[in-house]
């Protein structure tokens, strides 16, 4: 991938832009989002939900809320947005 994120990461950037999931008080719940990974990438050969999550932390594009179940949210709303469309996703405008 030319943004060095995987198909993998951009299934869960897809899925935080598309529950508009931008601020601390709309983080997406872990367990929900672990869930839908798993069943996208079920095989062994795929990256693990968890070194999605990290590569994703490191880069910058989301930000976990510790609470009860952590939850996360786009952090870089401008750079997710950019490796989206550049992927050929579809991205809502506005905040």
């Amino acid at each position: 991938m030319s943004c060095g994120l995987t198909e993998e990461t951009l299934f869960i950037l897809n899925i935080l832009d598309k529950n508009r999931n931008f601020k601390s008080a709309s983080g997406y719940h872990s367990e929900k989002l672990k869930h839908l990974y798993i069943r996208k990438f079920p095989g062994p050969d795929c990256l693990s939900f968890k070194d999605a999550i990290k590569i994703l932390l490191k880069e910058g594009y989301i930000t976990k809320i510790k609470k009860k179940e952590d939850k996360y949210y786009i952090s870089d709303i401008n750079n997710a947005k950019l490796a989206l469309h550049n992927h050929g996703f579809t991205t809502l405008q506005g905040l």
